[in-house]
């Protein structure tokens, strides 16, 4: 009744704080959710102010439960307040007079001297309480055995032994960092794309179709391994009612088939060292099957691609399998790719791995001479789960059941890792001197709370996804995770004895791909598709443009130590991060003030995983080189470091929407403020603050005034700055000094040298310039309407599309 009295606590509510998810531009202007203020916003702090906020709310409303009455009269508490003092004084006066008689009775002194709570526990029989409870204990203890245990799903009761996820505990996330520190001598820096998303050139030089053509409605009546039976009879071909952006294809994508020379140009403008892409299936042998040819043309492109990035010191990494299966190996009943069953028994029967070991032989042979380097598969979940109806490519119905097919699919591609591994080690690696891994990917899911269920929801999570491809390669027993066969069932295929001892171990490092963290929640009343029983949500966490991104660098560092703690702390890259932004503009798309600060953020938790939890990472690859097609998203999605300005226009081969697509020939890029952050940081091997004051962003145009000397020729260019995106170039060519010399083409020739008396001079008029990219317009001359450079800001230097490059003699060379 007293309580009755007491007046209810105000009403709750969070306090209003500012979500610190970027840094403040010079403008002013805002980018994401977040607002800006006057001090780099983390993305960090929210999630800590706010869960806790969330734990104190909860506080609040337990206490807040427990005073239902706001207000009672002063007059009616006093009268129950008196009523219940007479009661309990009757009552302890009553009790007295019991407790004195039975002192009386059994002559004990215990009252003389007050001692009223040892007599009160006596009984009226003389019996002590005390040993009533001694004879009680067994019984109850009974009673406690007879509860049922903790059991969690997939776990039992062994889940009472599950731990919360360290290094850090519930409401101990970081709220601030310092930006301080070096890496480890040798760490590997870079950046990564895929086939798909930037190639384009659909269509030339024999490319043959691949499931994403077929997905996106692209036209690919007679193209090689088209003539599926759901396959595009005439155009325009159906898009997939699982592709987002309606009418966008890979068709031309970022024209990188052709401007790869371009892309070369701009990795080594920006210090990279290390890239990371991979190889089209359909491109090189474009039925997927060997019997069927070669492409000699998609060889030479990629033995081009290959030596132009060693000849600018840029180390390759190759990706055999990033979703660009042939069309020509899914074409099912009879051809089933990597969803093949066997029609009797419906377990796995690895009907594609013949040809997947054709191709990835042809791959060793042709490149491993120079790449050191290989990833079997990239994200192997998002291509088996996604690609079994959910969005992602094939998405046909006759594999597209969420409970079987995923699994089947799986179970060959682990296969056909082990395979691919098992032959590159036995006829490749000693000669050639390389190693091979795969990727998987994950997003951190914390827990909600501390109750075990949370807990357990929390590791089936990571255990399903990232464990399902991992366990079988990098676990103690070749096989899938014990959690979830108890909870799949005969839906997980079996391996044999021979198959485990082939899977265990075949990979020479851990290969991961991180984007965002979310909460964990145990939901009994759902078990989800994936049977995980988790409910996930992101509150707190900073978002990005894609839908599905919810930025934590702490997160990030826990998914790190988790694959340390239990694959046994294997070497490992980090072949995927990244951050998605929305771009209205170059100039808006530049200043991406938000990716510098995720960078920053995991850049640094990274660093504490490494020195402080002591974790065997090896390097770290940024998604993406540039803006590039984002899958079902299409070109609205943009995660690039490079704005790329893909000139949309009109593309015949589209299958809807046609005036608006990429188109071939005029495309151009832009590095992003995130491209020249993450420079300082690969070249100086360290921690970089992201404040104003230790980054300025990118250079503008302004440094392109001033006189250059041709490596090439050693002649004299001056460049002229107009206006901040226009410019004009003067210069002289060296004079042959015989008929059968052509210095246009070659500078080897001693002669083919300017002197300063016998040049040619020269002078363009069409320049475009934007921040530290240069574009010419040469086609008047035969050449490209799109010949670009850009500013090395180490060098001082100009590096051009050919291979060529200008260094700076005098001038503005800041910004």
């Amino acid at each position: 009744l007293a309580l009755l009295c007491l007046p209810r606590p105000a009403a709750l509510r969070r306090p209003s704080g500012r979500r610190r998810c970027a840094m403040p531009s010079s403008g002013g202007a805002s980018h994401g959710e977040g607002g800006l203020g006057d001090e780099p916003l983390l993305l960090e702090e929210v999630v800590g102010q706010s869960v806790r906020q969330l734990h104190s709310e909860e506080r609040g409303v337990r206490e807040a439960n427990r005073h239902p009455c706001r207000w009672v009269p002063a007059m009616a508490c006093i009268a129950a307040l008196a009523l219940l003092v007479s009661i309990a004084f009757s009552s302890f006066r009553d009790a007295g007079k019991d407790v004195a008689r039975q002192a009386n009775t059994a002559g004990l002194s215990e009252l003389s001297k007050g001692l009223l709570l040892r007599a009160a526990s006596t009984s009226s029989t003389g019996t002590n309480l005390t040993d009533s409870v001694k004879a009680k204990e067994p019984e109850a203890k009974e009673q406690e055995a007879k509860k049922p245990a903790v059991s969690c799903p997939g776990f039992g009761t062994s889940c009472t032994k599950l731990k919360y996820p360290m290094p850090f505990g519930p409401g101990e996330w970081p709220q601030d960092y310092t930006y301080t520190g070096e890496f480890p001598k040798g760490f590997v820096w870079g950046m990564g794309t895929a086939a798909y998303q930037i190639e384009g050139a659909y269509r030339e030089d024999g490319r043959g179709a691949s499931i994403w053509d077929t997905f996106t409605g692209a036209d690919t009546v007679g193209m090689p391994g088209a003539d599926c039976k759901y396959c595009c009879k005439e155009a325009p071909c159906d898009i997939n009612p699982g592709m987002g952006d309606k009418g966008a294809t890979g068709n031309v994508a970022c024209d990188h088939y052709h401007m790869y020379k371009t892309d070369i140009a701009l990795m080594k403008s920006m210090g990279l060292k290390h890239y990371r892409f991979s190889i089209s299936w359909p491109r090189l042998i474009p039925t997927g099957k060997l019997k069927d040819g070669v492409n000699l043309k998609a060889k030479a492109f990629y033995n081009n691609l290959i030596d132009g990035l060693l000849e600018a010191g840029i180390t390759p990494y190759v990706t055999l399998y990033h979703w660009d299966l042939p069309q020509g190996l899914l074409d099912p009943p009879g051809l089933q790719g990597w969803w093949s069953r066997d029609n009797t028994t419906g377990k796995p029967d690895g009907q594609i791995l013949p040809d997947w070991l054709d191709y990835v032989k042809v791959c060793f042979g042709a490149f491993g001479d120079r790449v050191k380097t290989w990833v079997t598969f990239n994200e192997a979940w998002t291509f088996l789960w996604l690609g079994s109806g959910w969005g992602s490519a094939p998405s046909i119905p006759e594999f597209s059941n969420m409970t079987i097919d995923p699994f089947i699919a799986g179970h060959n591609v682990l296969l056909a890792h082990a395979y691919a591994v098992d032959l590159y080690r036995r006829e490749f690696q000693s000669k050639q001197g390389g190693h091979i891994g795969i990727t998987n990917n994950q997003d951190w899911r914390e827990p909600k709370t501390t109750d075990v269920q949370d807990l357990a929801a929390t590791e089936r999570v990571v255990l399903f996804q990232l464990g399902w491809m991992s366990d079988p390669i990098f676990g103690e027993s070749g096989d899938y995770p014990a959690e979830m066969r108890a909870l799949y069932g005969s839906r997980l295929p079996e391996f044999t004895a021979e198959q485990k001892a082939l899977l265990k171990g075949s990979a020479d490092f851990f290969g991961l791909n991180h984007y965002g963290t979310g909460w964990a929640a145990y939901d009994p009343n759902d078990t989800g598709v994936a049977m995980t029983y988790a409910k996930i949500t992101e509150e707190g966490f900073c978002k990005g443009q894609s839908s599905w991104l919810y930025g934590s660098g702490w997160g990030f560092r826990k998914l790190l130590n988790w694959v340390a703690r239990r694959y046994n702390n294997p070497p490992l890259y980090v072949t995927e991060s990244g951050w998605s932004m929305a771009a209205h503009g170059t100039e808006d798309a530049v200043s991406d003030h938000q990716r510098v600060m995720y960078y920053a953020n995991y850049t640094e938790e990274l660093w504490k995983a490494i020195h402080e939890d002591k974790l065997n990472i090896r390097g770290y690859f940024a998604w993406s080189l540039m803006d590039n097609f984002e899958w079902s998203g299409g070109y609205g999605y943009r995660f690039g470091t490079t704005y790329t300005d893909y000139d949309f226009g009109f593309d015949e081969n589209a299958p809807a929407n046609n005036d608006s697509q990429p188109t071939s020939g005029s495309q151009w890029r832009r590095r992003k403020d995130s491209s020249c952050w993450l420079e300082k940081v690969w070249t100086s091997n360290s921690l970089v603050s992201p404040l104003p004051s230790s980054f300025a962003g990118c250079v503008g145009s302004s440094v392109f005034d001033g006189t250059f000397k041709d490596k090439k020729d050693g002649c004299p260019r001056t460049i002229k700055v107009v206006t901040s995106t226009t410019a004009k170039i003067m210069g002289s060519d060296p004079k042959a000094k015989s008929a059968s010399e052509d210095c246009s083409k070659s500078g080897d020739s001693g002669s083919c040298e300017c002197d300063g008396k016998t040049d040619k001079e020269w002078e363009l008029g069409v320049v475009r310039l934007s921040g530290g990219s240069i574009i010419i317009d040469l086609s008047d001359r035969g050449g490209a309407s799109n010949f670009a450079g850009f500013w090395n800001d180490q060098k001082e230097s100009i590096e051009w599309a050919d291979g060529n490059s200008w260094q700076k003699v005098d001038g503005n060379a800041k910004k």
